[in-house]
């Protein structure tokens, strides 16, 4: 069996980013306007048990659900927390902002019933 090994940050990025109520409402410049890299993203949607969580992360400063396709998405299902991974991390340029949906449409507005709780580490 061959065994692969692999050089991992030696730091786990430098800021924790939380959003204790997501939803459709923009959460604009969350890492201040700066370039970096998105390294962990946890959705919790605990708190629906009937709905699906969206995550939808855009890389710029700002954003518009109407005109913007976001960067990634990322998707917690009923009444659980998903939690991604990036062990070599996502560069961003601009900056990152942030919205939730309960639904996975492009344009989608709808927001969660209940709080969806955003945890992103970032460097």
């Amino acid at each position: 069996m061959a065994v692969t090994k692999t050089t991992t940050i030696s730091a786990l990025g430098g800021n924790l980013i939380i959003d204790f109520d997501a939803d459709t409402s923009y959460e604009n410049n969350v890492t201040a306007a700066t370039s970096g890299t998105l390294y962990l993203v946890e959705v919790d949607n605990t708190a629906n048990a009937s709905t699906s969580a969206y995550l939808r992360i855009i890389d710029r400063a700002s954003a518009d659900a109407s005109n913007d396709v976001p960067t990634w998405m990322f998707v917690a299902a009923p009444g659980a927390k998903s939690s991604y991974l990036l062990p070599e991390g996502q560069v961003y340029s601009a900056g990152l902002s942030m919205w939730c949906t309960s639904n996975n449409a492009k344009d989608d507005a709808t927001a969660p019933a209940s709080a969806v709780i955003v945890r992103l580490i970032a460097e």
